[in-house]
Protein backbone atom coordinates (compact mmCIF):
# COMPACT_ATOMS: atom_id res chain seq x y z
CA UNK A 1 0.00 0.00 0.00
CA UNK A 2 2.07 2.88 -1.34
CA UNK A 3 1.84 6.13 -0.05
CA UNK A 4 -1.32 5.43 2.28
CA UNK A 5 -2.07 7.32 5.51
CA UNK A 6 -1.01 4.85 8.44
CA UNK A 7 -4.89 5.48 9.81
CA UNK A 8 -6.00 3.61 6.87
CA UNK A 9 -3.52 0.85 6.72
CA UNK A 10 -2.95 -0.37 10.05
CA UNK A 11 -5.63 -3.06 11.25
CA UNK A 12 -8.06 -5.49 8.99
CA UNK A 13 -8.30 -4.64 5.50
CA UNK A 14 -12.23 -4.37 5.75
CA UNK A 15 -14.70 -2.44 7.86
CA UNK A 16 -17.71 -4.32 9.21
CA UNK A 17 -19.69 -1.49 6.66
CA UNK A 18 -18.54 -2.35 3.14
CA UNK A 19 -15.65 -0.05 3.01
CA UNK A 20 -12.14 -1.49 2.33
CA UNK A 21 -9.13 0.30 3.15
CA UNK A 22 -7.15 -1.39 0.49
CA UNK A 23 -9.09 0.34 -2.05
CA UNK A 24 -8.61 3.60 0.12
CA UNK A 25 -4.89 3.16 -0.12
CA UNK A 26 -5.30 2.01 -3.60
CA UNK A 27 -6.94 5.38 -4.73
CA UNK A 28 -3.98 7.45 -2.87
CA UNK A 29 -1.49 5.71 -4.91
CA UNK A 30 -3.63 5.79 -8.27
CA UNK A 31 -2.53 9.62 -7.68
CA UNK A 32 0.69 9.18 -6.45
CA UNK A 33 1.92 8.23 -9.87
CA UNK A 34 4.13 9.46 -12.34
CA UNK A 35 1.70 10.92 -15.19
CA UNK A 36 4.87 11.95 -17.34
CA UNK A 37 5.27 7.83 -17.98
CA UNK A 38 1.48 7.15 -18.56
CA UNK A 39 1.51 5.08 -21.65
CA UNK A 40 -0.77 2.76 -23.33
CA UNK A 41 -0.79 0.25 -20.51
CA UNK A 42 -1.30 2.33 -17.80
CA UNK A 43 -4.40 3.81 -19.61
CA UNK A 44 -5.53 0.33 -20.01
CA UNK A 45 -5.17 -0.16 -16.26
CA UNK A 46 -6.92 2.84 -15.48
CA UNK A 47 -10.21 1.97 -17.50
CA UNK A 48 -10.27 -1.21 -16.21
CA UNK A 49 -10.23 -0.70 -12.81
CA UNK A 50 -11.48 2.79 -12.47
CA UNK A 51 -14.35 1.07 -10.17
CA UNK A 52 -11.98 -0.13 -7.17
CA UNK A 53 -10.50 3.99 -7.69
CA UNK A 54 -13.59 5.88 -7.18
CA UNK A 55 -14.37 3.52 -4.20
CA UNK A 56 -11.47 3.72 -3.03
CA UNK A 57 -12.26 7.70 -2.87
CA UNK A 58 -15.94 6.67 -1.68
CA UNK A 59 -14.72 4.64 1.08
CA UNK A 60 -13.00 7.67 2.92
CA UNK A 61 -14.80 10.35 1.58
CA UNK A 62 -18.98 9.53 2.73
CA UNK A 63 -18.64 10.22 6.66
CA UNK A 64 -16.88 13.53 5.65
CA UNK A 65 -19.49 14.42 2.75
CA UNK A 66 -22.47 13.59 5.69
CA UNK A 67 -20.73 16.10 7.81
CA UNK A 68 -20.54 18.67 5.58
CA UNK A 69 -24.10 17.98 3.57
CA UNK A 70 -26.02 15.82 5.53
CA UNK A 71 -27.47 12.91 3.21
CA UNK A 72 -27.84 14.75 0.39
CA UNK A 73 -24.33 15.59 -1.84
CA UNK A 74 -25.35 18.44 -4.17
CA UNK A 75 -25.07 21.84 -3.67
CA UNK A 76 -28.19 23.99 -3.88
CA UNK A 77 -29.12 28.15 -3.76
CA UNK A 78 -30.18 28.94 -0.15
CA UNK A 79 -31.39 31.95 1.08
CA UNK A 80 -30.54 34.65 3.96
CA UNK A 81 -32.27 33.00 7.19
CA UNK A 82 -32.95 29.44 5.66
CA UNK A 83 -31.32 26.83 7.08
CA UNK A 84 -28.76 24.32 5.14
CA UNK A 85 -30.95 20.97 4.87
CA UNK A 86 -33.87 22.90 4.00
CA UNK A 87 -32.32 24.38 1.08
CA UNK A 88 -31.23 20.98 0.19
CA UNK A 89 -34.82 19.79 0.18
CA UNK A 90 -36.18 22.58 -1.39
CA UNK A 91 -33.73 22.56 -4.32
CA UNK A 92 -35.06 18.27 -4.26
CA UNK A 93 -38.69 19.36 -4.50
CA UNK A 94 -37.76 22.27 -7.04
CA UNK A 95 -36.75 19.11 -9.20
CA UNK A 96 -39.38 17.09 -8.54
CA UNK A 97 -41.51 19.70 -9.64
CA UNK A 98 -39.75 20.99 -12.94
CA UNK A 99 -40.00 17.09 -13.42
CA UNK A 100 -43.59 16.83 -12.96
CA UNK A 101 -43.14 13.76 -11.18
CA UNK A 102 -46.33 11.88 -9.42
CA UNK A 103 -47.42 8.86 -8.22
CA UNK A 104 -46.80 5.81 -10.30
CA UNK A 105 -43.73 7.31 -11.68
CA UNK A 106 -40.12 5.67 -11.56
CA UNK A 107 -37.47 8.02 -11.12
CA UNK A 108 -33.37 6.93 -11.46
CA UNK A 109 -30.95 8.49 -9.54
CA UNK A 110 -28.23 8.17 -10.85
CA UNK A 111 -25.10 8.32 -8.39
CA UNK A 112 -27.61 8.24 -5.47
CA UNK A 113 -25.01 8.59 -2.31
CA UNK A 114 -26.12 7.96 0.74
CA UNK A 115 -29.91 8.50 -0.46
CA UNK A 116 -31.13 11.83 0.38
CA UNK A 117 -32.47 13.24 -2.33
CA UNK A 118 -34.18 9.96 -3.39
CA UNK A 119 -35.78 9.77 -0.31
CA UNK A 120 -37.19 13.55 -0.55
CA UNK A 121 -38.19 13.18 -3.86
CA UNK A 122 -39.98 10.36 -3.15
CA UNK A 123 -41.83 11.78 -0.69
CA UNK A 124 -42.41 14.89 -2.10
CA UNK A 125 -43.77 13.82 -5.63
CA UNK A 126 -44.74 10.14 -4.18
CA UNK A 127 -43.19 8.49 -7.11
CA UNK A 128 -40.94 5.45 -6.45
CA UNK A 129 -37.12 6.30 -6.95
CA UNK A 130 -34.84 3.76 -7.42
CA UNK A 131 -31.24 4.68 -6.02
CA UNK A 132 -27.79 3.36 -8.17
CA UNK A 133 -24.49 3.31 -7.12
CA UNK A 134 -21.37 0.98 -6.99
CA UNK A 135 -20.25 1.86 -3.58
CA UNK A 136 -21.62 -0.70 -1.43
CA UNK A 137 -20.21 1.55 1.70
CA UNK A 138 -22.94 4.61 0.44
CA UNK A 139 -25.43 1.58 -0.61
CA UNK A 140 -25.62 -0.36 3.01
CA UNK A 141 -26.00 3.53 4.53
CA UNK A 142 -29.01 4.44 1.80
CA UNK A 143 -30.91 1.59 2.74
CA UNK A 144 -30.83 1.66 6.34
CA UNK A 145 -31.65 5.67 6.48
CA UNK A 146 -34.27 4.49 4.35
CA UNK A 147 -35.72 1.99 6.39
CA UNK A 148 -35.42 3.69 9.72
CA UNK A 149 -37.30 6.57 7.49
CA UNK A 150 -39.71 3.99 6.89
CA UNK A 151 -39.81 4.53 3.02
CA UNK A 152 -38.40 0.90 1.78
CA UNK A 153 -41.14 0.20 -0.34
CA UNK A 154 -41.18 3.83 -2.46
CA UNK A 155 -37.23 4.33 -2.23
CA UNK A 156 -35.46 1.54 -2.70
CA UNK A 157 -31.46 1.08 -3.59
CA UNK A 158 -29.16 -1.15 -5.85
CA UNK A 159 -25.43 -1.92 -6.81
CA UNK A 160 -25.17 -0.73 -10.74
CA UNK A 161 -22.45 0.46 -12.95
CA UNK A 162 -23.41 4.20 -14.72
CA UNK A 163 -21.83 3.15 -17.71
CA UNK A 164 -24.34 0.08 -18.33
CA UNK A 165 -27.57 0.96 -16.85
CA UNK A 166 -29.46 -0.29 -19.96
CA UNK A 167 -28.08 -3.62 -19.67
CA UNK A 168 -28.93 -3.64 -16.37
CA UNK A 169 -32.71 -2.14 -15.97
CA UNK A 170 -33.23 -1.83 -19.67
CA UNK A 171 -34.50 0.35 -21.95
CA UNK A 172 -37.64 2.48 -21.00
CA UNK A 173 -37.66 1.02 -17.53
CA UNK A 174 -37.79 4.84 -15.85
CA UNK A 175 -40.12 7.81 -16.01
CA UNK A 176 -37.07 9.88 -15.02
CA UNK A 177 -33.43 10.19 -14.02
CA UNK A 178 -32.07 12.43 -11.77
Amino acid sequence: MVNAPKAITMGPDNWNDGRSKSRVANYTAFWNKDAAHDGDEHKANRVENYQDVINGYYDGATELYEYGWAQSFHFSRFYRGEAFTQSLARHEHYLASMMKLRPGMRVLDVGCGVGGPAREIAIFSGAHVVGVNNNDFQLGRAQRYTHKAGFSSQVEFVKGDFMSLSEQFGEGTFDAAI
